[in-house]
Formats: structure tokens, sequence, C-alpha cells
């Protein structure tokens, strides 16, 4: 069997590239080879099993090789912006145009109050909360509240629904005006939802809303409330049957 193989120079057409290879038939005085078998160990991934989210992780955890500072308060966070500009359409925009002026890559969010929103927001875009979004927990409503100005900021839909989820949890008649209230100005639709048709099946609860003096605050809620007080009352039921 022969081979032959033709290599371009370097004064030939550019409209060809690449080697050519030509295989000619063997010989009928040619021996046939004897078949030689090796096994090798399967292809690895890369880095041992680490997936590429993985090893961004650990370099924002030891604020390796980080390129933007994001500003709250009196507190900076480092980041990457290739996470940041994959993750979000938005900041993509944002470094593209930080990126145009001079110095270091900054942005400043203004509107955030509590720091410790932005590192939810961050455990989220590096997917470091991945697959265990019960343990989010912020310590007070304030800051749960900042996460969703971010995640509403970045459209991150993810991280709205863990902030979601946090609010659904441990709801009762002395916190659930609050959180409607949050419903409507983060139009939170679904949530606010689910908790009008709890209150629908629990007339003492309803009753106890209704009158309550926080519902005075929020007249639109207030309405809701007593339109669902009135549907429910056993005079309503008995004039629908």
């Amino acid at each position: 069997m022969s081979i032959v193989v033709r290599t371009m120079g370097a004064s030939e057409s550019s409209n060809t590239s690449g080697s050519v290879f030509r295989v000619t038939g063997k010989s009928s005085a040619e021996k046939p080879g004897i078949p030689l078998n090796i096994k090798l160990p399967p292809i690895r991934d890369m880095r041992a099993g680490q997936q590429l989210g993985e090893i961004m992780g650990g370099l924002f955890r030891r604020r390796e090789f980080t390129d933007v500072q994001l500003l709250c308060e009196e507190k900076s966070f480092s980041a990457h912006c290739i996470v940041l500009a994959a993750e979000s359409e938005v900041f993509k925009d944002e470094l593209l145009a930080a990126a145009a002026g001079e110095g270091a890559r900054e942005i400043r969010l203004t509107d955030i109050s509590n720091p410790e929103a932005v590192g939810f927001m961050l455990d989220y875009m590096y997917g470091l909360d991945a697959g265990a979004w019960q343990d989010y927990n912020p310590r007070t409503q304030d800051i749960n509240k900042d996460v969703l100005r971010l995640a509403e900021r970045f459209k991150l839909p993810g991280l709205t629904d863990r902030a979601v989820h946090w609010m659904s949890k441990d709801l009762t008649t002395g916190n659930v005006v609050e959180r409607l209230s949050i419903c409507e100005d983060f139009g939170l639709d679904l949530l606010r939802e689910k908790i009008l048709e709890q209150l629908t099946f629990n007339r003492k609860a309803l009753a106890e809303i209704s009158h309550s003096p926080k519902i005075m605050q929020h007249p639109k809620l207030m309405k809701d409330l007593l339109q669902m007080t009135a549907a429910s009352s056993p005079g309503q039921k008995q004039k629908r049957a």
C-alpha cells in the first residue's frame, strides 16, 4: 500500500486548502497485516469532570481573574464580564458601554440598598445555588425586594422564582398584606392569585385581613378583598343557589 501526501506551498493558490492524501489499492503481492487491537481509557471531561461553570464559580469564589466591579452602598463585588454578559443581555449592554470609557469597568447599583441582594444575584448567575433554591434565605423582606429589583432590572427570571418561592413560605394573616403588596409592585401575578385563592377558602382569615388597618394603605387590594368577602358570605351563596 502506498500513501501520497501533498502539502501546500506558500506560493500556491489560496483557493485550495488543506493537505491531499491518496491511498492506492493493495497489490496482489502484498501480504495482509496482522490486526493489532489496543484499548484506551474513556475520554475524560475537561479537568477530570469539572464543567466550565464550576471552574468559573471557583474563580469567582477565589476572586481570580475578575475584570468588573459591582458597587452597592459601601461594598464592592468582583466578577467576570463574560459570566455576567452570558447570563444577562442587560448586563452585556451595560458592560459594553462601560468598556467604551476609561478606567476599570464598574457598575454602580444605586437603586439597591442591601448588598446581600447582590451576593444572592451573583451566586445565582454563577450557578453556585443550582439545585438548592431552598437554601435561598434572605434575612429580611427588604433584602428579598432588592433581589426582585435586581432580577427585574437584569431580566433574570430564575432569580425571580427564588424570591417568589421564599415569599410563599411562612405566610400568615400578619404578613399577607405586605406580600400581596409586593406582588402588585413587581407583577407577581401567579403568587398573588395563589394567595387570594387560599383566602377565598378561609373565611376567618379573609375577614381578619379585610378589617386590618394595614389594608387601608392599599386601596386596590382592599377592594379585591371586600369583593371576595362579599362573594364568600352565606347570603351571597344562597342567592347563587
